[in-house]
């Protein structure tokens, strides 16, 4: 291809959503990515999209969250109809579940409705009897990651989008204050008008500048997925030990560790020994399901546990990573956030608190 216009490093579920954004702008985009396309940390996730349970930190983060969720219907839509197939967009909602007294007193402050015991086993019955107390969120919706991640490269690839598996961005190339591009672990130099890190866990590796506007860091989530009946469970179910994720077809996805463990993305004996006491405690009967398979991921977390969004002092340079646990829920918003700053439009929400220059002077 010609020189493209924009230079995406990345290919998880930001890097493709912003890909496609872009190329409906008819803009030429490379995108570069270290392994496979779609096969790090978007492909690990579970694919929960919780706009308002996880995001109380923040009146930014709580914003982000809800106006990246209301994009959600339409741009599953849109994508669904490029490819044909469903992607398991799912609105069931989440019930949050307690097991003492002291995890129950904090539900009060979620959303939605306050279920009984009974209440809540009514709504699912392989739900164990020795729960206390149970929240409803009705605004909680699931998407199958996986299937979404494949139609995202379907879809950009359709609109244009180069992609360029197993090519580590190296090294950025700046030149007198300005990003120029990239240059390749194969030593060839890659110009564009505009480059975007979008690399997650990975954003703050490139030399020279580091984690000058990107301190990230991995943190690992291991995961497994079991089989049950269609009627096992209907709605995502959370406790403060884990949560269960039923799926279309029969896959019923049980997560996830929370590690700091570096690069290392190995599946470990007491992590799933974790998780499936988890299980069990919230369904019991999850315990006699046929296991599937497991796995690790690894999110990508900054020092504030905000996304990092927006341009750089270096003309031409952006970031887009930094998402933790809801790259998945943030995509769809992120993308068309950074389509406006990159192109020099205002973007519809604020992106001062998620600046990368919040780093600078401290990295």
């Amino acid at each position: 291809m010609p020189k493209p216009d924009i230079l995406i490093a990345g290919a998880g579920i930001i890097g493709c959503a912003l890909a496609l954004r872009l190329a409906e702008e008819k803009l030429p985009v490379l995108v570069l990515d270290r392994g496979q396309s779609g096969e790090e940390a978007s492909w690990a996730a579970a694919g929960m999209l919780a706009p308002t349970s996880e995001h109380a930190q923040a009146p930014a983060e709580t914003e982000l969250a809800a106006a990246s969720a209301a994009l959600y219907p339409s741009w599953i839509e849109k994508l669904e109809g490029r490819i044909k197939e469903p992607l398991g967009y799912r609105s069931e909602g989440t019930l949050v579940v307690a097991f003492s007294a002291e995890e129950a007193a904090p539900l009060a402050a979620l959303p939605g409705e306050a279920l009984a015991p009974e209440e809540a086993q009514q709504r699912e019955p392989a739900l164990s009897p020795r729960l206390v107390a149970a929240r409803y969120l009705p605004g909680d919706r699931q998407v199958d990651n996986r299937r979404l991640l494949q139609a995202l490269l379907v879809a950009a690839v359709g609109a244009g989008v180069e992609f360029r598996a197993g090519a580590p961005a190296a090294e950025w190339w700046i030149e007198s204050g300005q990003m120029r591009g990239v240059r390749t672990v194969a030593g060839e130099k890659l110009e564009a008008g505009a480059v975007v890190n979008a690399l997650g866990c990975w954003a703050g590796t490139v030399p020279p500048l580091g984690r000058r506007y990107a301190p990230v860091r991995p943190v690992r989530g291991q995961m497994l997925a079991l089989t049950a009946p269609g009627d096992f469970l209907r709605h995502v179910v959370r406790s403060p030990r884990g949560y269960l994720v039923p799926r279309a077809s029969g896959r019923l996805l049980v997560g996830s560790t929370m590690e700091d463990a570096g690069y290392d993305k190995s599946v470990t004996p007491a992590g799933l020994r974790g998780l499936l006491r988890a299980a069990v405690e919230i369904a019991p009967g999850a315990g006699a399901l046929p296991f599937v398979e497991a796995w690790a991921g690894l999110r990508p977390d900054t020092p504030d546990h905000l996304p990092i969004l927006g341009a750089t002092d270096i003309k031409n340079y952006f970031v887009a990573t930094g998402h933790f646990r809801n790259g998945i829920l943030l995509a769809p918003l992120t993308a068309e956030l950074m389509a406006d700053a990159i192109l020099g439009r205002q973007p519809r929400l604020a992106l001062e608190p998620f600046s990368p220059l919040r780093f600078a002077e401290t990295t």
